[in-house]
C-alpha cells in the first residue's frame, strides 16, 4: 500500500494535470521546457534523442547478441515477422538485442500469461494484466535499480505519478505508456451508419440511450447485429455505480469503494446490477444482441470492419477516433459515456513488466528506454515498414494501407504516445488534445491507493474464477439474471469475498488515516 509520502506526491502531481502535459511525454505549458528526448510539435514526431542514443551505443560495447520476447495485446498481424526482422536491424547499433514480438489475441490474453506465470515460462516482456496480483506474487522483476541505471532518459522525462501508481510494497514493478493520465468508457461509432440514420450519438448521456438507436438498425439492417459482443467484451464496461472505484486491480474480482461512505461493497450484490443485467435481457428477447455472445471468438474491430456490428464499446482516449479509424479500417466517430476519471488503475492501464524469470533484464529495461525516447523504434513497432504497412503524406504524417498485414499494435499499449507518427485523418492538434483532456479529468477522492493482495491471494483466485464462470452469461442476456445472480453470490461468498473485502477496507481506513 502506497504511504503517506507516496500519497502527498500523487495527489500534488495529479492537480497539476491541466497545466502539464509531462505524463504523456509532453511539455510543460507554463514554461515550454521539452523533458529529454522529447519534442512535442504538434503536427511532428519527435526526432531521436542524442542523449539517449549515445547512452545506449555506450551501454552496447561488448554485449553479446541476445533475443528479447515481448508479450502485447492484439492480432496476431500476418506480416509481424518483417517488423520484427526491420525492428533487430535498428537494434543491431543500439542494444545489440533482436526482438520476438509475441502478439497475444484478445481471446482471454491475460489467462494466457497467468499459465506463462504459473508454469515458470522463461520471457522478458509483458503487457500487464491482473498487474496488482500478479506483482504481489513476485512474477515481475523489481524495477527501480534497472530504471535508474538503464532508462536515466525515460525517468526524467516521465511523470512520476505514473511510476508510484506502478509500485507496490515499494518496489516499481512495471513502466507505463506515457499517455492520457485519466480513462473513460464510450462508443466508437461507424460513421457511415450514423450520417446514414441522423443518430445523434452526442446526445447519448447513458447507456439505455443507445436503445432507440439499436432498434432502429433491427428493423433496417438486417445484416447489422444491433449491439455485438463477444465472450470478452461486454457491457460490463458501463459501471452502473460512477460513483465508485474498482480498487483491486483486476476486473473478475466484484469489490468497488463507494466515494460517499469509503466502504467496498460487492458489485454483484445490489438493486443496480439487476436492473442493469434485465436491461440487457430484455435487448436480448428484442433481438438487439447476437445468440452467441457469450462465446463468439470475433474481435469488435473485425466485427465492424466486416460489416457484423456497427459500433464497439470500451476505454476511449483523446485520440480514440484515430486508433478505432485505424482498427477498424473505416471513420469511426467516438462518444465518451462516463466522466474522465484519474485513479491509480487509470495511471495503471497500459504497462509493461519485466517477468522474474528474464535472463536479460538489463537489455529488456534498455529496450523499454528506448520505446519512450526513440521515435523511430517506436513507429517502427507501433505502424510497421513505410511503403508495406503504411505510406508518408507529409514529413511526419501517414497513411495506413489497407489489410498490409500489421495494424494490431496501438501506441497506447506501450512507450509514449507522442513518439507517434500522426494518421493522415488525426486532429493534428495533438498534444492540445492531450492537455484538455487531462485538464478535464476528475481525480479519484483516493489516489494514491494501490491494494497489497498478499494475504488474500487464495481467495482472489478462487473468486476470478467464479465471476469468469457467470459473467459472460450475465451480460450476454441469454438468461434471466436473477437465478444466476444468486448462484454466483452464494459461491462468491463461500470461496472468502467477504476476507477480501475486509482486507480492502482495512488498508483503505489505514490509507485515509493517513492523509
Amino acid at each position: 500500500m502506497a504511504g503517506k509520502k507516496g500519497t502527498g506526491l500523487l495527489l500534488s502531481l495529479v492537480l497539476l494535470i491541466g497545466l502539464s502535459l509531462s505524463g504523456c511525454g509532453g511539455n510543460n505549458s507554463n514554461s515550454g521546457a521539452e523533458p529529454t528526448g522529447t519534442k512535442v510539435d504538434s503536427t511532428t514526431a519527435p526526432a531521436a534523442s542524442d542523449t539517449a542514443t549515445a547512452t545506449a551505443t555506450e551501454k552496447t560495447n561488448g554485449l553479446e547478441q541476445v533475443e528479447l520476447s515481448l508479450y502485447l495485446p492484439g492480432g496476431p498481424d500476418k506480416d509481424v515477422a518483417s517488423v520484427e526482422q526491420a525492428i533487430n536491424d535498428y537494434l543491431k547499433d543500439k542494444i545489440n538485442a533482436t526482438i520476438k514480438i509475441n502478439q497475444l489475441s484478445w481471446d482471454k490474453p491475460a489467462d494466457k500469461v497467468n499459465l506463462m506465470i504459473q508454469s515458470g515460462e522463461v520471457f522478458d516482456m509483458v503487457y500487464t494484466w491482473n498487474f496488482m496480483t500478479n506483482a504481489a506474487k513476485g512474477a515481475y522483476l523489481p524495477l527501480e535499480e534497472l530504471l535508474d541505471t538503464y532508462a536515466k532518459e525515460t525517468k526524467a522525462q516521465i511523470n512520476p505519478a505514473y511510476l508510484q501508481a506502478a509500485t507496490v510494497n515499494g518496489h516499481l514493478y512495471a513502466i507505463p505508456t506515457e499517455k492520457e493520465l485519466g480513462q473513460s468508457v464510450g462508443f466508437a461509432f461507424d460513421k457511415a451508419i450514423v450520417d446514414k440514420y441522423g443518430f445523434d450519438v452526442n446526445s447519448i448521456a447513458k447507456l439505455e440511450d443507445i436503445e432507440p438507436m439499436l432498434k432502429t438498425i433491427k428493423e433496417k439492417e438486417p445484416g447489422i447485429t444491433p449491439l455485438f459482443m463477444n465472450h470478452t467484451d461486454s457491457l460490463n464496461w458501463f459501471t452502473v455505480y460512477p460513483e465508485s472505484e474498482d480498487l483491486d486491480g483486476s476486473n473478475e474480482i466484484p469489490t468497488l469503494l463507494d466515494y460517499k461512505t469509503m466502504k467496498v461493497f460487492n458489485e454483484y450484490d445490489t438493486p443496480e446490477i439487476l436492473a442493469r443485467l434485465k436491461l440487457i435481457r430484455e435487448w436480448y428477447k428484442a433481438g438487439y444482441i447476437n445468440k452467441n455472445g457469450a462465446t463468439d471468438k470475433t474481435e469488435l474491430k473485425d466485427a465492424v470492419k466486416s460489416g457484423k456490428a456497427w459500433f464497439t464499446y470500451g476505454n476511449m482516449n483523446p485520440t480514440s477516433t484515430n486508433d478505432w479509424t485505424r482498427l477498424a479500417e473505416k471513420p469511426m466517430i467516438i462518444k465518451t459515456l462516463l466522466p474522465v476519471q484519474v485513479s491509480t488503475k487509470s495511471l495503471q492501464g497500459s504497462m509493461l513488466a519485466i517477468s522474474r524469470t528474464s535472463k536479460n533484464p538489463e537489455r529488456a529495461m534498455m529496450f523499454m528506454n528506448l520505446i519512450h525516447t526513440d521515435p523511430v523504434l517506436y513507429n517502427l513497432l507501433t505502424f510497421g515498414i513505410e511503403g508495406k504497412h503504411y505510406k508518408k503524406v507529409g514529413d511526419n504524417t501517414v497513411e495506413f494501407i489497407p489489410d498490409s498485414g500489421y495494424n494490431s499494435v496501438s501506441s497506447w499499449m506501450i512507450g509514449n504516445v507522442l513518439l507517434n507518427y500522426l494518421n493522415k485523418d488525426e486532429d493534428p492538434k495533438r498534444v492540445q488534445l492531450y492537455t484538455d483532456w487531462n485538464k478535464n479529468s476528475k481525480v479519484s477522492p483516493v489516489i494514491g491507493f494501490v491494494f497489497d493482495s498478499t494475504k488474500v491471494q487464495s481467495q482472489i483466485g478462487a473468486l476470478i474464477n467464479i465471476t469468469k464462470q457467470y459473467k459472460n452469461t450475465l451480460y450476454s442476456g441469454e438468461k434471466d439474471p436473477e437465478p444466476i445472480l444468486k448462484e454466483m453470490n452464494s459461491k462468491l461468498k463461500a470461496a472468502g469475498l467477504d476476507a477480501v473485502i475486509s482486507e480492502i477496507q482495512s488498508q483503505m481506513d489505514a490509507f485515509l488515516a493517513a492523509k
